[in-house]
């Protein structure tokens, strides 16, 4: 495999239906071995590694939005993993909120009545733990503030002020929400944005 589709894939597989594809035992042994050879250089080795990690990273968070028991950190590692590369972070958002299966897993747990405080969990530490409550109101946050995000990233691009103004307006509001400085925080993308709006 050359080195270019090695990154191409990587990107791609920020898609739940393509992670699933890639998901076989040849294409992960292959992996391996781009990882383990001296012919590869150090930045395709890494890629390999991330190509690996955010293949099974998914197969993870997809468990975790219906398994109570699952391994909430590392469903989190691939979200943080997806929020550090804007390329990844957009086809990660698409996927998340218009793939059928993870549409309906996230639709099969209720919105609670009482509000649900964010634990910092999302923010590295792996000796926290989180009941699936607090991990599905995390991923719900996360995807909102991906979408605003969005939005404001497009609004960004036309010349037209108040359209960003707008959507900077929901981001202000969220600052006063418990949780959004652990969602915000966790998105590498986010980081200027933060700067400028969080006191």
């Amino acid at each position: 495999m050359d080195d270019m589709t090695l990154y191409r894939l990587l990107d791609a597989s920020a898609n739940a239906d393509i992670a699933r594809h890639l998901n076989s035992e040849w294409f992960l042994e292959l992996l391996s071995s781009i990882r383990n050879t001296f012919c590869s250089s150090r930045e395709v080795q890494l890629a390999a590694s991330k190509l690996a990690a955010r293949i099974q990273g998914w197969h993870v968070l997809e468990d975790a939005l219906s398994n109570t028991q699952a391994d909430f950190n590392q469903a989190a590692c691939m979200m943080k993993d997806v929020g550090n590369e804007e390329r990844s972070f957009g086809i990660w958002l698409l996927s998340m909120i218009s793939n059928v299966d993870i549409v309906t897993k996230l639709a099969e747990n209720p919105v609670l009545p009482t509000t649900q405080a964010h634990p910092p969990l999302l923010l590295g530490s792996s000796l926290i733990t989180i009941s699936h409550d607090e991990f599905i109101s995390f991923v719900r946050a996360f995807i909102g503030v991906c979408s605003v995000i969005s939005v404001y990233a497009w609004a960004d691009s036309l010349p037209n002020k108040s359209c960003r103004e707008r959507s900077l307006s929901v981001l202000g509001l969220w600052q006063t929400v418990n949780g959004y400085r652990e969602v915000s925080h966790f998105l590498s993308v986010l980081n200027s944005l933060c700067i400028m709006f969080i006191p």
